[in-house]
């Protein structure tokens, strides 16, 4: 059954939202846990279309063992992961007030590195992905949103759906509600009572599922796509969460969080080292005006160490994970980030940025289609195999992300 009602779809591009610093997590597919590790409480409550929104609370995305997302299914470019050690995340500064809330952390863990998925998968076309959701004994709204970054002043917890009504989806066992600028169309088998533009609380407690096993309906979200064109999603950031909104608490519960990147296409990177003794580029060609790269040994285990802004990143409106490949090349790109990371074998501490342990790998960016690996930078790594995972930007934007391996010869 399909039913279209409360305005015409939107044929028209939706306009783009800030991207920067929004963290994209596919090197690890998000998952939760029993306990929450931040919860931020603002000094006002938001009012928004029904709901009434004073505390913001998130399961560790780190916890493999309770829950996990995975997108499956075909347009999917898999890319190997990094082998990782013991990843230690580190809130600094700690519990306090910040931006106009007050916020409880676990401000230092750390993780089995083994436990998480040795790969991240990147949508390579213009479709909803497939997935599954694993959040045992949970019931709750999963919801794919388009990114938005963070406020430039204190904390807006209706941010995230104000993001949804610009260009979202929320879905059910066997419907799919999307809405844009213009309204909401509803498709598959659903009532027109069931969901109201203007009374969020009601749409999302009818529209509940359960967590413990949910999938949507590959077939039905075909459908609504050949069926309904624009429904289908821009090239861009995506955050696929599940929610729990405690209408008597006012709070919102965070219950998974994996951003997800949707490409339309995906340039495969080149490396050329062929010129003796004048180092290596790497290069995507044109379309793309900033390249950053991350060249690790392979066949190494890195520990891995994760210095979060506190003040920085609670501004963001749904917290997610900040230990994914996609992250550490945004920040080679020098995009912002609350995040400083360190890939080591000993226990430096992190600095600004990307630290990684000498003579197993380098990082660089460069504004347009190239960087350049100087001579002398090769020189201070061990001859051998690397892994090379490169990240492409246009106006802002990823454009493009891949991973090959390559050859580092020994200095002539």
């Amino acid at each position: 059954m399909v039913k279209v009602t409360n305005g015409p779809p939107m044929k028209d591009r939706i306009r783009d939202l800030l991207l920067l610093g929004m963290v994209i997590a596919l090197l690890i597919p998000a998952a939760t846990a029993a306990d929450t590790y931040i919860t931020v409480t603002a000094d006002d409550p938001t009012e928004y279309r029904g709901l009434r929104v004073a505390t913001v609370d998130a399961l560790d995305p780190l916890e493999t063992d309770a829950s996990l997302v995975t997108l499956e299914g075909d347009n999917l470019t898999v890319i190997p992961c990094p082998t990782f050690g013991t990843i230690t995340r580190i809130f600094d500064p700690a519990s306090g007030t910040y931006r106009g809330g007050r916020v409880t952390i676990t401000e230092n863990k750390s993780f089995d590195g083994s436990t998480l998925p040795d790969d991240y998968r990147i949508v390579t076309g213009r479709t909803i992905p497939n997935f599954t959701m694993h959040v045992p004994n949970r019931s709750g709204n999963v919801l794919m949103v388009r990114s938005l970054g963070s406020p430039e002043e204190g904390i807006d917890f209706a941010r995230f759906f104000e993001a949804a009504e610009e260009l979202g989806y929320l879905f059910t066992d066997d419907a799919i509600i999307y809405s844009n600028t213009t309204g909401i169309s509803a498709y598959g088998n659903i009532d027109t009572q069931d969901y109201d533009r203007n009374d969020l609380n009601r749409t999302l407690k009818r529209n509940e599922v359960d967590l413990a096993n949910f999938s949507a309906d590959s077939d039905m979200v075909r459908s609504m796509m050949e069926a309904w064109p624009y429904t289908r999603p821009e090239a861009g950031e995506y955050l696929l969460t599940a929610v729990q909104y405690d209408s008597e608490n006012e709070t919102l519960h965070v219950l998974a969080a994996m951003p997800v990147l949707i490409l339309d296409g995906n340039p495969t990177v080149a490396w050329n080292d062929d010129r003796q003794g004048a180092g290596a580029t790497v290069s995507f060609g044109e379309g793309v005006d900033r390249t950053a790269y991350i060249l690790l040994e392979s066949n190494m285990t890195y520990d891995l160490t994760v210095r979060v802004d506190t003040r920085e990143f609670v501004s963001r409106p749904i917290p997610t994970s900040v230990t994914d490949l996609v992250s550490l090349l945004q920040t080679a790109a020098d995009e912002a980030s609350p995040v400083a990371y360190t890939l080591t074998r000993s226990d430096d501490d992190a600095g600004s940025g990307i630290v990684i342990a000498p003579g197993h790998g380098l990082s660089g960016r460069a504004d347009g289609p190239e960087v350049e690996i100087g001579a002398e930078a090769l020189a201070t790594l061990n001859p051998g195999t690397y892994s090379l995972y490169a990240l492409g930007m246009e106006g802002g934007e990823i454009v493009a992300v891949d991973y090959r391996e390559v050859e580092v010869r020994a200095a002539s």
